[in-house]
């Protein structure tokens, strides 16, 4: 079992008042759903409020200093950015339009052994890749600049490393459908990029994952649904993950974001239902099992909505989250008064949500 710290009580039903501007956003939301409240919140994105910018996070723990651990989020207008556990913006790295990010650990390059942390950049069409350092700014871009993929339009974005072949793959889509699976090759000083296969989804796409334990990619479809890639076959055909989409009538179009939640007896995919404000959860060891769904929303009652991307950190935070955190994008973000602001990244306590769909 996770190791358990001191109780809390941060789960509550749907009966918050939400600052009006916020609930007219988010009218088409059913009521009476578990509903955790967010730990905390990142500084708002660097944009205009009216800019659809956040995007997507991802997570990077530091082992050393598990306090000092970071977030990453995209900002589709211009950059990354890189926030603290207490939602403090650190960094900020203006190197084009970045849709999609993830993290990868223990990868090499040269005579160093790297974490990395990589995204999908709009403006030119390509990966781009830094070698993490626990200075947030000092992020080294590692990857080669002069690199495109084959898509027009780069969108969702995934690593995998995979450490029994000793590779690190980047996956990218675009809105067509247009899929590519790229090595990260290393040089003395760069990664370059070899294009290992491509494939075409049936319908728009963006959200992706990679369940290390299972050696499955999976992809949604924004109308189509969630599916599971073999990637030890990936000419296997795909499999659709039931209660998707038309099934479940708790979930509306687009199904964006997805995240893997694996730590000990409990493995998951989570998946974020844009057209309805919530998150769903399935049990991937039960034939995907769907658990329920959960909102989110923050201290002064105001619910993410039109999430894009979500990420999950199966593990110890220190003592701080001891049984993981998620993360989500919130497309509309209000502030107390109920007056809009920039969009942002939320970050909740993983036992919050078990609480609330009483997974333990």
């Amino acid at each position: 079992m996770p190791r358990r710290g001191k109780s809390f009580t941060l789960i509550r039903m749907k009966k918050t008042l939400i600052p009006f501007l916020s609930l007219l956003v988010a009218c088409n939301s059913t009521p009476e759903i578990p509903v955790v409240i967010a730990d905390v919140q990142t500084e708002n994105c660097l944009a205009h409020v009216e800019d659809d910018a956040a995007d997507d996070p991802a997570f990077w723990l530091n082992e050393e200093h598990p306090e000092q651990s970071l977030l990453f989020g995209t900002n589709k207008t211009q950059s990354l950015e890189v926030y603290n556990l207490q939602g403090k913006r650190l960094a900020n790295y203006p190197i084009g339009r970045l849709n999609n990010v993830d993290v990868a650990l223990s990868v090499t390059l040269g005579d160093t052994v790297y974490d990395i942390v990589a995204a999908s950049n709009r403006d030119f069409d390509r990966i781009d890749v830094w070698a993490i350092n626990a200075d947030a700014t000092k992020l080294t871009l590692i990857s080669d600049t002069s690199m495109n993929t084959e898509l027009s339009g780069v969108y969702g974005f995934c690593l995998w490393n995979d450490a029994a072949n000793k590779k690190t793959y980047a996956f990218v889509n675009n809105k067509e459908g247009d899929v590519e699976q790229w090595e990260l090759v290393p040089d003395s000083t760069h990664f370059k990029f070899q294009l290992i296969t491509s494939f075409q989804a049936e319908g728009q796409v963006e959200g992706m994952v990679v369940d290390y334990d299972d050696r499955i990619l999976y992809l949604g479809e924004e109308q189509g649904g969630v599916f599971a890639y073999n990637l030890d076959n990936m000419s296997q055909e795909r499999v659709r993950i039931p209660l998707s989409g038309d099934e479940n009538k708790e979930l509306a179009y687009d199904i964006e974001g997805l995240a893997v939640y694996s730590m000990e007896d409990l493995h998951l995919l989570v998946t974020s239902s844009q057209g309805n404000n919530r998150y769903a959860v399935y049990n991937i060891d039960k034939d995907y099992a769907y658990l329920g769904v959960f909102g989110v929303e923050d201290e002064n009652g105001d619910r993410t909505q039109e999430t894009d991307g979500i990420d999950i950190y199966s593990g110890a935070v220190g003592d701080i989250y001891p049984a993981g955190i998620f993360m989500c994008q919130d497309g509309f973000n209000y502030d107390v008064s109920g007056t809009k602001e920039p969009q942002n990244f939320k970050i909740t306590d993983w036992r919050s949500i078990e609480q609330a769909l009483g997974l333990k």
